[in-house]
């Protein structure tokens, strides 16, 4: 199958522009033109040779400032970045999708710390921005998979709502998985979904380990540049580890809890409260 000819053009454009990789990106691309790695892959294996624009620049310093916030706790810098990253209103999908990741995981996280006001906020401007996602990238795969989350946020606001949101936040889930079964966050958010239905409602520990294990299954091939400072992908993993220590497989969950802390060992909710609250229970 013939590659398309844009392809090559843009990588050829990129050899021009990095002189000091050269022999590098030449071997990379003839794997890539031989069709041995994709398009995906050779840009992150290279990405040492590549020039960042401002935008990648500020991108890449905004992840590794919610990352380290994640992982120390600390919210105050998780709050700055994406109040920063919501002033500058850039129309870049990349960038839209990155500010709504952000804001998705600090509107559950005020949900959790009892602090409604803010969470009330961050999401009417998550709704925003997923709408600005949607007229400038289409009802994608993460658009459905974040419109779900944000209906499961409403019902966190208005537990009295859940018989009206939650059908609509299904609903979402399963476009998603519609547009992309290899969707990370669709996968993602469907194990959200049967974790918090209540039991009576058919909610299922079950299936939502099902998805986890399939969104863990999808990040953990790609490449270690995608998992690299990744919050999401810590998330899980401790995530996937309360469940299993909810449900009394106490090896089960250590297993993720330590996989989690040999990815990043300074990761301090792991570290100082989960794993050790093994120990007691």
């Amino acid at each position: 199958m013939e590659r398309p000819k844009y392809q090559i053009i843009f990588i050829f454009l990129l050899l021009n522009l990095a002189s000091p990789g050269r022999g590098v990106f030449n071997s990379a691309l003839i794997l890539h033109q031989e069709g041995r790695i994709s398009a995906k892959q050779f840009l992150l294996e290279n990405a040492a040779f590549l020039p960042q624009t401002s935008t990648e620049n500020s991108r890449s310093s905004f992840k590794k400032q919610i990352y380290q916030a994640y992982i120390s706790g600390k919210m105050e810098g998780w709050k700055s970045a994406i109040d920063a990253m919501e002033k500058q209103k850039k129309n870049e999908p990349e960038f839209i999708l990155g500010l709504i990741n952000y804001q998705y995981g600090y509107v559950a996280w005020c949900l959790g710390n009892e602090k409604k006001n803010n969470a009330k906020h961050y999401l009417s401007l998550l709704e925003e921005n997923l709408e600005r996602l949607k007229n400038t990238a289409g009802e994608t795969a993460e658009y459905h998979a974040y419109t779900a989350a944000v209906y499961g946020f409403k019902i966190g606001l208005s537990l009295w709502r859940a018989p009206f949101l939650g059908p609509k936040s299904m609903d979402h889930g399963e476009q998603a998985l519609d547009a992309d079964s290899q969707s990370f966050q669709a996968n993602m958010e469907m194990g959200n979904i049967w974790n918090h239905m209540p039991a009576m409602f058919g909610g299922s520990d079950e299936k939502a380990l099902t998805y986890y294990s399939k969104a863990l299954e999808i990040i953990e091939k790609e490449p270690a540049g995608i998992q690299q400072n990744n919050w999401m992908y810590l998330n899980l993993l401790t995530l996937v580890g309360q469940m299993h220590q909810d449900m009394k497989n106490q090896e089960q969950a250590k297993k993720y809890f330590e996989q989690a802390l040999q990815i990043e060992p300074g990761f301090v909710w792991v570290k100082e409260e989960l794993l050790p609250s093994l120990k007691t229970d």
